[in-house]
């Protein structure tokens, strides 16, 4: 057995045995994320399955939060994962809820979905709006956007990522390249403004309004 695995072994027997400190129970997914960040899926989805059956009824709902986004990265396909981010999105709490709504987005982006991308990628900003993923999220309206062929959208996404994404972040780059083909590109005044493309995405007129002029 590895060390991580030992670790965990150990970790869940005296959780069964009496308890330990939350503290505990969050580097035993600590460990878990790091087998699974060495590509090693199996022992890392083992280690997941063990920790939830000791500690789905004490765990913090912040900590379950993390474990249901663990499991939908860990599983073999995507309807799997998808049912697991849902899960982190809509139940949980924390980061790793925006995490998983991201996922959602950009899973849905992959499918050709993009409306249900467009949808997620607001959730996350609606449910978590000072959240550390709005500024990415900003990037991947943008992504989706230009797939539907909504070039006004995707550049006020751009602008959005480009004020809101720090300097070192390698996706202000492409923000800063993509506002600036935005801005060579300029509407000239008194032309037209639409949005139907998002009206498709967001359902309604006043979504659709409400996230062009900055309210979403």
């Amino acid at each position: 057995m590895s060390r991580p695995m030992v670790a965990l072994a150990m970790a869940g027997a005296l959780l069964v045995g009496g308890g330990v400190a939350a503290s505990a129970q969050t580097a035993d997914l600590d460990s878990v994320e790091a087998i699974a960040d060495r590509g090693e899926s199996v022992p890392a989805r083992e280690g997941l399955d063990a920790w939830l059956a000791v500690n789905s009824g004490r765990a913090t709902r912040a900590e379950l939060t993390r474990a249901w986004f663990l499991r939908g990265r860990l599983m073999n396909d995507t309807d799997s994962a998808e049912v697991e981010y849902l899960r982190a999105a809509i139940d949980g709490e924390g980061p790793f809820a925006s995490r998983a709504r991201l996922r959602l987005g950009q899973l849905q982006l992959a499918r050709g979905d993009l409306q249900r991308a467009a949808e997620h990628l607001v959730q996350l900003r609606t449910d978590d709006p000072g959240g550390a993923l709005v500024p990415v999220s900003w990037v991947w309206t943008a992504r989706v956007a230009e797939s539907m062929g909504d070039a006004e959208i995707a550049c006020e996404a751009w602008k959005r990522a480009r004020a809101s994404l720090e300097p070192a972040d390698p996706a202000r780059i492409e923000a800063e390249r993509s506002r600036s083909l935005c801005e060579e590109t300029a509407s000239q005044p008194g032309e037209l403004v639409t949005y139907t493309v998002q009206l498709g995405a967001f359902g309604t007129e006043e979504a659709a309004v409400r996230l062009r002029d900055g309210a979403a």
